[in-house]
């Protein structure tokens, strides 16, 4: 097990250091375990592939991260008080083997990691008894265990805002699989493997093909089962613009019968409501463009450039 240095946790250098090793080689962060065996409710195997073949890129802070975020710190020193130990964040991140994790705590003995602690604050679980912990924790934990080979310990913030801790049963067997996988992952996408991209393509989505393959003046030639797709997509956007005239007129037409009415009813349940609600604060970038245009052109930002997918009117008929 290596001790490296840590950049601030949610940096671009952080990204990059969980990214690949010192030698240029893939590497897994704890987060990415569940993924890695097929049991992440949010990401395949097939996003973190295509995770590993692009560059890291900061992502925005979503409102659960937020409150895991700070609540962490209190978890953090509970959970040290239910084992009594002192816990603390380390300000260092792990690496062995495939893996590079940043742990949320550890309570040390003489300077030496004695015991891990994995903090969670979920709205998904209701969770009592370790028989509660869902997969994508114990993979998660369970590589931090491979790295540390120390015991680890899970406490939890569930939906039912009960606060329990739980120690993670060593699993040889789990052990190691992620070990295993991880370096036949690794491996493959250090090797650019195209048997395994092959592989992978058939679940990527569109922006994730757009993000690794740039395009080329070259064409391609449909087959006629290839070809229906793109029959589905002309099909799915003239629903789409259907749709949304059928909703106009319905609108305009429920707003001639409403006229200055809040509430529609039916046999006295109420249906449909039309209330005024408080404008939307904005922006007003063409002034701020006239007045201050060298401020704006500070903050200006190139967004990266994106791939368009038109159809041919003429050809989806044929």
């Amino acid at each position: 097990m290596k001790i490296i240095e840590k950049p601030k946790h949610g940096s671009i250098e952080w990204l990059q250091r969980r990214h690949r090793d010192d030698l240029g080689r893939v590497t897994f962060g704890a987060s990415d375990a569940p993924a890695l065996m097929n049991a992440s409710p949010f990401m395949s195997r097939a996003d973190l592939w295509h995770a590993k073949r692009t560059q890291p890129r900061i992502t925005e802070t979503t409102a659960a991260m937020n409150v895991g975020n700070v609540l962490e710190p209190a978890l953090v020193a509970d959970l040290g008080r239910r084992l009594g130990i002192d816990m603390i964040t380390p300000d260092v991140m792990y690496r062995d083997h495939r893996f590079t994790v940043t742990l949320d705590a550890v309570g040390y003995d003489n300077d030496t990691p004695a015991v891990i602690g994995e903090v969670k604050t979920t709205r998904r679980h209701r969770i009592n008894t370790i028989d509660d912990v869902p997969h994508d924790y114990l993979w998660q934990c369970w590589a931090q265990m491979l790295v540390m080979q120390r015991p680890v310990w899970l406490i939890v913030l569930d939906r039912d805002m009960n606060i329990t801790h739980h120690e993670i049963p060593r699993n040889q067997e789990a052990l190691d699989t992620l070990m295993h996988d991880a370096e036949l992952l690794g491996n493959a996408i250090d090797m650019a493997d195209e048997r395994l991209a092959e592989t992978m393509i058939e679940t990527l989505t569109a922006e994730q093909i757009a993000d690794m393959w740039k395009p080329q003046p070259i064409t391609r030639e449909l087959t006629v089962d290839e070809h229906s797709w793109v029959r589905d997509l002309a099909d799915a956007r003239d629903l789409k613009k259907q749709a949304e005239t059928i909703e106009k007129a319905a609108r305009d037409q429920l707003a001639r019968i409403m006229l200055d009415a809040e509430i529609a009813t039916l046999n006295g349940v109420t249906v449909l409501t039309w209330k005024e609600q408080a404008g939307r604060t904005s922006l007003d970038v063409a002034s701020l463009k006239h007045d201050h245009p060298d401020l704006v052109a500070t903050y200006m930002k190139q967004q990266q450039p994106m791939r368009v997918m038109r159809i041919n009117t003429k050809g989806h008929t044929q």
